[in-house]
């Protein structure tokens, strides 16, 4: 876990969920594979040419951008798939509940942070903000026993663009009615999930699964305790 920054009170948390709120390498394959099996389907190639195509696009973009990466729906886009067609896609073929389950450690985690951390306050929202529609995010966060626990979920379909463009965060901050200095997003990716919320002032912390997020109450508390410099 990398803590970049962290209000001195937090309003809101702004969630990642895939390959944050879960650790399932299979699941994070099976979802990459089956949209670039639809991609070639749709442009009459090989797998292995729809998959070397998303990489070139991938690989123009860091070269652009000074090494930053993107998301795979951005990419997708890039080769002609808009995010009306990526929303229907990945509704339709992505399904959570075939690999994920309840996580009991997790929910403790959340419903701490949701309770308040030291600095927080009593009134700490939880937010979900993913590239995949909002329907797969809630159905996730439903799989892995959590979803009570959210306020709201930001899907790809809520304002057609993916991460990490601003308007999800921007949009999350607003239903959150928080300023987005009184925001953390909490992500796996730090140019997809990270970069731009602390471009908007927001706090962010970098964690590399659900293992992270379990940690995650005690590191902010032991934050609060330190002496301020």
């Amino acid at each position: 876990m990398t803590i970049y920054r962290i209000p001195e009170r937090i309003g809101a948390f702004l969630f990642d969920i895939d390959g944050t709120m879960y650790t399932n390498a299979a699941y994070g394959r099976f979802q990459s594979e089956i949209l670039i099996a639809e991609l070639a389907r749709i442009l009459g190639v090989p797998f292995e040419s729809a998959a070397a195509e998303v990489k070139r696009v991938q690989a123009e973009y860091a070269a652009a951008h000074g090494g930053a990466s993107t998301s795979l729906g951005n990419s997708m886009a890039t080769l002609g798939i808009d995010m009306a067609a990526s929303v229907e896609l990945r509704s339709r073929l992505i399904d959570p509940s075939l690999f994920l389950a309840a996580d009991p450690e997790l929910r403790r985690a959340l419903a701490a942070l949701r309770a308040g951390p030291p600095g927080g306050g009593n009134s700490t929202s939880l937010l979900a903000v993913t590239n995949n529609p909002r329907s797969v995010g809630e159905a996730t966060l439903a799989a892995l026993g959590v979803l009570d626990l959210f306020l709201r979920v930001i899907g790809l379909d809520d304002t057609m663009l993916s991460k990490p463009a601003r308007e999800p965060y921007l949009l999350a901050a607003s239903i959150a009615k928080r300023d987005t200095a009184a925001c953390v997003s909490v992500g796996d990716r730090y140019d997809v999930d990270l970069a731009v919320p602390l471009e908007l002032g927001m706090g962010a912390v970098l964690v590399s699964g659900a293992e992270d997020v379990y940690a995650l109450p005690a590191a902010l508390a032991s934050l609060y305790r330190s002496p301020k410099k």
